[in-house]
């Protein structure tokens, strides 16, 4: 894989939002619905995977108009059909072409879906949402702030924002471990990955990220919640799955990554009876109602 982005870390230069958008692009395009493919089998001590939680704000008598915005593969917006029925009106932006493709495979013809970056959303009128969900994508929104001004903009007065975020690394040892071993791979690749996070770090850290809503959302209240999420399964299993999900992976040159999966599945495979075949992961849940 070589992109723009990628082509500044080798610089030693800092990549700008243009640059990170062509690496996303070309990420989502060679590997369409790979965020779905790894989140809907992450659960919560429930059952619940990331998706079914994050729907769980939306109140069935109070709301009707629902965006999803970077709405991927689509399914946050197919389970939310599913569970609600022709009760809402359901619109998905993304900035993906090949993953509305998808999206549109799945989704009834009464679903509106729309390429466009998040940092404009002309198309939607002043206060017509009711619910803004974003499901693992206002991590990689550079800038941020024009997205949260946006989603403000179009929520009506009392609506709901909320959307699922990176959580503290620190609630799971294995994720710390795997994330390292990870990111000690591709720094191999591109010495320089590490000085730069992809999208705006204010929002992985969950006081940052209360500042930082706090911000554009003057009036509401704000909640982060998190919670532990995981993936079960045998470690060359697992260390698929788990090194399919971290972008970091998709930046490392295709001869690297047998290696990079080898090292994951000998590290599950030597913490097989303390991890019982599962990888936990940290996850947080932003709600900001009105």
């Amino acid at each position: 894989m070589e992109t723009s982005w990628l082509q500044e870390l080798q610089r030693n230069k800092k990549p700008d939002c243009e640059k990170l958008l062509d690496h996303l692009l070309q990420i989502h395009r060679d590997n369409p619905g790979f965020t779905e493919k790894y989140s809907t089998n992450c659960i919560d001590s429930s059952g619940k995977n990331t998706y079914q939680w994050l729907a769980e704000v939306i109140e069935r008598e109070d709301h009707i108009e629902v965006l999803d915005l970077a709405c991927g593969s689509g399914p946050l917006l197919s389970h939310c059909h599913d569970k609600f029925g022709g009760n809402l009106s359901l619109t998905g932006v993304d900035i993906s072409k090949a993953e509305l493709n998808l999206a549109e495979k799945r989704l009834p013809d009464t679903t509106t879906l729309i390429q466009a970056k998040a940092q404009n959303l002309e198309f939607i009128r002043d206060e017509e949402i009711d619910v803004v969900l974003c499901h693992w994508a206002l991590t990689l929104m550079d800038p941020v702030g024009p997205v949260l001004k946006e989603i403000s903009r179009v929520l009506r007065p009392g609506g709901t924002f909320a959307a699922i975020v990176d959580g503290d690394k620190s609630f799971s040892q294995e994720y710390e471990d795997v994330s390292e071993l990870i990111y000690s791979w591709v720094g191999k690749a591109y010495q320089n990955y590490r000085k730069y996070e992809l999208g705006d770090v204010r929002v992985r850290q969950k006081e940052t990220l209360q500042e930082l809503i706090g911000h554009y959302f003057r009036e509401e209240d704000i909640t982060i919640q998190q919670k532990l999420f995981s993936v079960f399964g045998t470690p060359a299993k697992l260390a698929s799955n788990v090194a399919n999900f971290f972008y970091a992976s998709y930046a490392l040159p295709e001869n690297m990554k047998p290696s990079l999966l080898d090292d994951l599945q000998e590290y599950f495979k030597n913490n097989e009876k303390v991890l019982n075949h599962e990888f936990r992961m940290p996850i947080n849940r932003l709600i900001v109602r009105g």
